[in-house]
Formats: structure tokens, sequence, C-alpha cells
């Protein structure tokens, strides 16, 4: 294995006909019916989780064993589907059953005349509570021609590109794939292939089994995306929630760079952090020219990106808003101990920066979308309904999803803190709450102020019917001692004296 890459997907998600409905309805994972011919399987933590059989068994068993002591146990039900838990769970997680079996299931990357071929290792499929998800793509490389660093750039550039950044990208393919492909799935293969066939004005004719695209397939990803979704539950609908790429992880061994990285150490320099080809390795770009065209800007960019504790081992780590990506040689310790690491520990770390970044840009969108219904006043009972239910789902979130330490292990410590800087998680976090505590205050008040005027009808009504309530007092009146006469001569009068203290009450208080 040359280099090995997770593409992850972060995206949105809601069921048919929940528009209209408080947030915590929309996002209950329980309410999601998966298909009864589905491929995906879910897969929960057990209570007694050790060893199988099989080899595999155990193998998956020591995982999960390693990952669950390297975090801390408040943060495993956000990283495990737990068996325990169901009633209220916070993450359904599902597994593609066809790389798990005797066939070869292949992600298969064209970019013009190159083709590059990489064995799926798994498709995760992840549902959380927050009403987002992530689809992630494991993938080895272990194709010889695959091994230098400008396949690994291509590998990951065009490997995660899923849709067309802008409509120059429909003709000129500069960062988009001419196709991508995952081989080896059940069903039609159709199904599972992208050629992103935009077109800016419609061709005349039989446009093929899938009408083209155009200027109006806006923040629609690819199509194999798309379906493999639909797998698990067609009534789940999906919208990307970042960007119009998936982000990445990637481990890439290389003895010659790697010795660079030591030589570095020795000589105490940072020519290869600074140089060409670590700045596209972390920033994920393409192309003989860096996207950054300042020296010094690039400095403080990669300085801020990079984790330099193993790099007199020829180690070195690097973090962005959209990757995250380990150098290593091939010794054995990096090639088997630390590539492991990086799919499973440094994964799971990963993961759980996307989740929340995800998660408040869906609670931001339920904000903007609750804000554009409180002006209505026939809709305050359930402007105010859904208000609490987006306030309890928040609450729910910031215990038991975002945090501020996840390990106790220093490297796990110090990543966590790079990812969560790039992310500008403390920053969104603290606009969040700005947002959701003004939405809140405000419909409070709305409420607050409905009450007063409601007590205050209220009040008019008792002072109205008060004088009435004293002269009837006070005259007795009973049908069986008056005549008819009698009784309808003391209700006028009743009535012209209450109107003439109602009056007198009014004025003076101002009612």
């Amino acid at each position: 294995m040359y280099s090995y890459h997770i593409f992850y997907f972060p995206f949105r998600w809601s069921l048919k006909g929940d528009e209209n409905i408080r947030f915590s309805e929309q996002v209950n994972l329980n309410r999601i019916q998966v298909s009864g011919d589905s491929q995906w399987k879910q897969v929960q933590l057990d209570a007694q989780v050790g060893p199988g059989k099989e080899a595999q068994d155990t193998k998956d068993a020591c995982t999960v064993f390693d990952e669950r002591q390297y975090f801390f146990d408040f943060v495993h039900p956000v990283l495990y589907d737990d068996k325990k838990k169901d009633q209220d769970p916070l993450i359904h997680h599902y597994e593609r059953l066809e790389p798990q079996g005797q066939g070869l299931v292949s992600y298969v990357i064209r970019v013009g005349d190159k083709e590059y071929v990489l064995r799926v290792d798994a498709l995760n499929l992840n549902l959380y509570s927050t009403g987002v998800g992530i689809l992630s793509f494991y993938l080895a490389n272990e194709c010889e021609e695959q091994q230098y660093e400008s396949a690994v750039r291509d590998i990951n550039q065009f490997g995660r590109r899923i849709m067309p950044p802008n409509s120059h990208e429909f003709t000129s393919r500069r960062q988009l794939a001419s196709s991508i492909c995952i081989q080896g799935l059940a069903g039609d293969r159709d199904r599972y292939e992208d050629t992103f066939d935009y077109c800016i004005r419609p061709e005349n004719g039989d446009s093929g089994k899938f009408p083209q695209r155009g200027l109006s397939s806006v923040w629609e990803p690819a199509r194999f995306i798309l379906h493999l979704i639909e797998d698990l539950s067609p009534d789940l609908k999906v919208v990307p929630v970042i960007d119009d790429r998936m982000l990445v992880n990637c481990w890439y061994g290389n003895k010659e760079l790697s010795q660079q990285v030591v030589e570095d150490a020795r000589d105490g320099k940072d020519s290869f952090v600074m140089g060409d080809f670590w700045y596209k390795y972390v920033f994920v770009d393409e192309g003989s020219d860096d996207s950054c065209q300042n020296k010094r800007m690039k400095e403080q960019l990669l300085e801020k990106s990079t984790y330099y504790r193993w790099q007199k081992e020829g180690t070195l780590y690097g973090v962005s808003r959209y990757s995250f990506v380990a150098l290593t040689n091939t010794g054995f310790f990096p090639k088997v101990v630390l590539s492991s690491h990086m799919r499973t520990i440094y994964a799971r770390l990963f993961e759980l920066v996307i989740i929340q970044r995800a998660s408040m840009l869906r609670f931001s969108g339920e904000v903007t979308k609750v804000s554009g219904l409180a002006g209505h006043k026939r809709n305050e009972r359930e402007v105010a309904d859904r208000i609490n239910s987006l306030y309890k789902e928040y609450i729910r979130f910031v215990n038991q999803i975002y945090f501020r330490d996840v390990t106790a292990q220093d490297q796990g410590i110090e990543l966590y803190k790079m990812l969560t800087a790039q992310f500008e998680s403390d920053a969104q976090i603290k606009d969040l709450d700005e947002e959701i505590g003004e939405l809140y205050q405000y419909i409070t008040l709305q409420v607050d102020q409905k009450r007063n005027e409601n007590g205050e009808r209220l009040n008019k009504l008792a002072a109205w019917c008060l004088p009435a309530t004293i002269l009837t007092g006070l005259l007795g009146i009973s049908c069986n001692l008056y005549t008819a006469w009698d009784f309808w001569l003391h209700t006028a009068v009743i009535g012209v004296v209450s109107y003439i203290v109602w009056e007198i009450i009014r004025r003076k208080w101002k009612l």
C-alpha cells in the first residue's frame, strides 16, 4: 500500500414532507425507514465487544477497543452506534456489504487519459440526530504506477470533487474529473458512475439515460453519492452542507520525501515544509502553480497547518479546513501502525470535527427558516413550539457532541485543537449561541406580550362586571320576590350604574 485515502461527504438529511414540523421531530433517527432490500447494514456496538471466530472479527474488535481507549467515555455515544442507548441515539451507523464480501470493489477516477484505481476497503454511512450525515469512502492505493506524489495529489484533488465549482468546469475540467465510478457494487453500474455531464445549453435529441445537468443544477452532488444514500432509504432528501468537495484524510508513505523532512529537522531548516509538495499536499492543491502566491501568507498558512512533533522520525501531519494528512517513511511502524491510526483513531477525530461544523451549519439554517416565520402573528404558537424544539436540540448538541477536549493523549489534544482552530469552531459556536439566544429571547418576549394582552382583556372584563356584581349583591335580586316589571327595572338600573362606573374607571385609569 502506497497511500490511503478517506473521503468524507457531509450532508444535511431530511424526510419528505418534514418542512413544517418541529426540529426535534425532523431529526429523529428512529423515523427513518430502511429499505428491505438495502445493501446497507446497521452495525451497532454490542454490550459485549470481543474477538470473534474469524480473524477479521478479532481485528475489528481490537480496532474498536483501541479507539474507545483513546477517547473519553463521554465522547463514545457520538462515535459509536450503541445498542444500549437506542432509545434516543445520537448516531445510526451503516456499512455497505459488498466491500466486506469476496468480490473486489474499486473507486475509479478518470482524469483525461489517466485512470486511478483504488480498492474500496469500506463504505460507511453515519446519520446523526442533528439532521446531518457523513458518507465515507475508505480507499487503499495499491497500484505501483500510483505511488508518485503527483498521482497521490491527483487522487485527493479529483477524487474528492463531486460538483463543479463554477460553470467554466462544464467544459474545461481543470478541477473536475472526467468521471468517477464505483465498480463492484450490487445493482446497475450506471447508478454508481458520474461523468459530470453538465451543459450550459441543453443539446437536442436523446441525452441518454440521465438528463444533462445545467445552470439550474446547483448544490447537486454526484449521482453515485445520491444513489448510495438512496439505497439506504428512498425517503431521505440530501443536500451538501459544507462545500462542492469532499473532505480528505490521507496517509502517504514516501521514503525520499520523508528523508527531506529528517534533513530539515537535523539542519534546523524548514525548506521542505515551505516547499512545493507540502503546501499542495496539505491544501489539496493541483497544477503547477500554488493557490497562494504570497510568500509571507504561504508561510503563515503552513505554520498554522503543520504538526511537527515527529519531524526527526520523518513524519509530518497537516490540517486544513478540508484535509487531515500525514507523510511518513515506508518503514514497518509508519506503514503499519501510523497508517492504521490515520484510518481509525484520527479518522474518528476528524469525523467529530466535521460533525460539529456540519451540525452548526444545520442549526444556523434552521434559525434562518424559523426566523422567517416569526413575523406572522397567526403562527406565534407554532413558531414558539419550533423555537423551543430547536433550542432543546441545540442544548443537546452542545452537551453531547461539541466538546472542548476529547482525549487525554497529548498528540490527540494538540491535533484536535489544530482542527477546531482551522474550522473556527469556537467562533462558530459563539455566533450560533447568539443567533439562537436572540431568537429564543424574541419569541419569549412575544409570548409574554401576548400573555399580558390577554391578562389586560380579562382585567377590563372584570372591571366592567364589578359594579353589576356589587349592585346585584346589595339589591338581592331574586325572581321569586319580584314581578317581571320590577326585575327589568332593577336590571336596567344595574346596567346604567355599571356603565357609569365603568366610564369613570376607564377615564381615570386610561383603560
